[in-house]
């Protein structure tokens, strides 16, 4: 795997971002992390096309993960969004949200780790 793929992963709990970033990192991904949606949205808006997946979690203070990933479509519409989530999402619910994302898309906490870097190969459509 090729540090040529940036990953930004978005969570307010910063215990997951470490542990995601360094899961992420031992696959030899180059990873950004944001424990406040905001600034992400921010960094993102600046250079949309420097990250390769986003990964984000649904619940967060400032600004829903939905609400997040639905502004980073408008800004980028073929962004590869990973949604991460505590709580049940129903897929029709968030279909009408954000249309992009498919149900394989969505991983439910607690995860493990190797689903985290499953799902992000999937949306790079790499195999190694």
């Amino acid at each position: 795997m090729s540090s040529r793929y940036k990953i930004m992963v978005i969570d307010d709990e910063f215990d997951i971002l470490q542990v995601i970033r360094r899961y992420l990192e031992k696959w030899g991904f180059s990873v950004v992390t944001f424990s406040n949606p905001l600034l992400a949205l921010q960094q993102f808006k600046d250079d949309p096309n420097a990250y390769s997946v986003v990964l984000l979690d649904i619940r967060m203070p400032e600004l829903s993960g939905v609400a997040l990933a639905a502004m980073m479509q408008k800004v980028k519409p073929d962004v590869k969004l990973i949604i991460m989530t505590a709580f049940e999402i129903f897929a029709d619910d968030l279909k009408l949200s954000l249309p992009l994302i498919k149900s394989n898309n969505i991983l439910r906490k607690p995860f493990k780790l190797v689903e985290i870097c499953t799902a992000v190969k999937k949306q790079l459509q790499v195999t190694h």
